[in-house]
């Protein structure tokens, strides 16, 4: 699709203002299953969206196809839905920002790294896990890549690009002790593969897995306890999403209200850099708004909602960049979370609770947590803390809470921040209090 052509012919047909967006998106995965290839699949999506103002309403048309036709069908597309829309609304093409923070982050070693390499690495990886331990009994193995393309052009002249790429590596094992069986897995994601150590990477899984045979139970109340990277990311995640000033402005977010004010812990700040050079770059938004790195909590003070052009003029404010489409809908979404982190070892962290328990993993999020209250019930697993150590696995177990409350008890911040697929890099939290309802 040329972009410049569909601006062009959107004037001659009458649209007094218009935008394209053209993505293309390449995907490659592959795992093995005892040895062999279990599944394998590269495939390449290009959609096209397209929106424009005709006769004082806009709309907008989206296409897979890229043809001769294109350019036309979309046109048309649009000015059929203008003439269907009855809301007398102010219709709106963002012109462009001052200031766009370009940089280039594509890793050309990436796309350059041969797919035989990739293949080769991970039946390294497997045999590897395989033969660390006796106890390892199977092994699930992946990689996954994905290469984007994105370019936003207006009639106002605004022509914005940014391509992106990555990889990961997934790697899982189930270790048996007599009866008893255990499973662990984790990812390793960057964008430059010099960056992937399989050893490393492979003895870390199996220790893991290893470490949480023969757990032990224990009470059902309230324990201090430390949460590990992966789940201050899962329940950060969950928090940020009523920092929406959608929701915020559908009365649905426990935010409302509470900007300036102190919300969480003095020991919490979390900034939002999507700048941030990493794999999860973008210096602009699916409106065209430029991007901004920002302070969302400072010291546990809410400082700011997220934005898109829509929630923005409802509050009289500019947007902050966070315009996020999904399907044919604009709303609102966040990239490049970092929990700022602390000065303290995750060793330290249990040395400063003493006694309690260390949470590594929650499962049911989706089910076990109420988006309105922040009330949770998780099924997790973890570790005993005891006299300041790590100690041995817990059984089964499920923890209680609220969101806010979590963030609220936090008492230390950890040193090991951990960049997860969800675009949040965040270290272990201690907090004073959870409860723990064991099995």
């Amino acid at each position: 699709m040329n972009s410049k052509k569909f601006i062009q012919l959107a004037t001659e047909c009458g649209l007094s203002a218009s935008l394209i967006t053209v993505s293309k998106v390449s995907r490659l995965s592959f795992s093995l299953f005892h040895g062999e290839i279990d599944s394998y699949s590269k495939s390449t999506t290009s959609k096209i969206l397209a929106s424009g103002i005709y006769k004082g309403k806009l709309a907008s048309a989206s296409t897979e196809k890229d043809d001769a036709s294109t350019a036309q069908f979309l046109i048309e597309q649009i000015k059929e839905g203008a003439n269907l829309i009855e809301k007398k609304e102010k219709p709106e093409i963002y012109k462009g920002s001052k200031r766009y923070h370009k940089k280039n982050l594509y890793s050309k070693e990436l796309a350059a790294w041969e797919d035989s390499k990739k293949l080769e690495l991970l039946h390294e990886l497997e045999d590897t896990l395989k033969g660390l331990d006796p106890r390892v009994s199977e092994v699930e193995v992946s990689y996954s890549e994905v290469d984007s393309d994105l370019s936003f052009t207006n009639s106002y002249g605004l022509n914005l690009k940014n391509k992106s790429n990555y990889y990961y590596f997934y790697g899982s094992v189930v270790v048996k002790d007599g009866d008893e069986v255990k499973s662990y897995g984790d990812i390793f994601l960057d964008s430059d593969p010099s960056k992937f150590h399989l050893k490393e990477f492979a003895q870390e899984i199996v220790q893991n897995a290893v470490s949480l045979l023969h757990g032990t139970g224990l009470k059902s109340k309230k324990y201090k306890a430390v949460l590990n990277q992966d789940v201050v990311s899962s329940l950060l995640n969950a928090l940020l999403s009523n920092v929406s000033a959608e929701k915020v402005q559908k009365h649905s977010s426990l935010l409302e209200g509470k900007l300036g004010q102190q919300v969480l812990s003095k020991k919490i700040s979390v900034d939002e850099r999507p700048l941030e050079k990493n794999c999860f770059f973008s210096y602009f938004d699916d409106e065209g708004v430029a991007t901004t790195n920002k302070k969302v909590f400072s010291r546990g003070k809410l400082l700011t909602y997220f934005y898109n052009l829509e929630t923005a003029a409802k509050d009289g404010v500019e947007s902050t960049g966070n315009a996020a489409r999904a399907g044919g809908k604009m709303g609102i979404s966040f990239n490049n979370i970092v929990l700022k982190p602390g000065k303290l070892s995750e060793e330290e962290l249990f040395e400063k609770i003493k006694n309690g328990v260390y949470i590594t993993s929650i499962s049911g999020l989706h089910a076990g947590l109420n988006d309105t209250s922040g009330d949770f019930s998780l099924q997790a697993e973890g570790f005993h803390i005891k006299d300041g150590k790590k100690a041995g696995p817990l059984t089964l177990i499920t923890i209680a809470g609220n969101l806010y409350d979590v963030f609220k008890d936090v008492i230390a911040v950890g040193n090991n921040s951990k960049l997860t697929l969800s675009s949040t890099n965040t270290p272990s939290i201690a907090v004073k209090n959870i409860a723990v309802n064991a099995e």
